[in-house]
């Protein structure tokens, strides 16, 4: 399960593209595809390289307009069901 201290990246055998502002992505061993939101979307193109759980919320801060602890509980979400479809990475 992801944390705020956790490194995580996306799997690097996962196609994955943007059609209008969402991620698209499709995972060719199961043959599943997954639709991001555009933050969501936003969120997956920072995933390309490892990257903290917290530095990733700190750079999200300051491109939204929302509260610390709120974009932490949401981008946590977020990487607990991407890592529950086995789309990331978590060291």
């Amino acid at each position: 399960m992801p944390t705020l201290s956790s490194r995580i990246h996306a799997r690097s055998d996962l196609l994955s593209t943007e059609v209008d502002g969402e991620a698209v992505i499709m995972d060719v061993e199961s043959g599943q595809y997954f639709v991001l939101d555009p933050i969501g979307a936003r969120i997956w193109q920072s995933l390309a390289e490892p990257v903290q759980v917290a530095a990733l919320c700190g750079i999200l801060e300051g491109e939204y307009d929302a509260p610390l602890p709120v974009i932490e509980r949401d981008v946590l979400a977020l990487m607990t069901d991407l890592a529950a479809k086995n789309l990331i990475t978590v060291e």
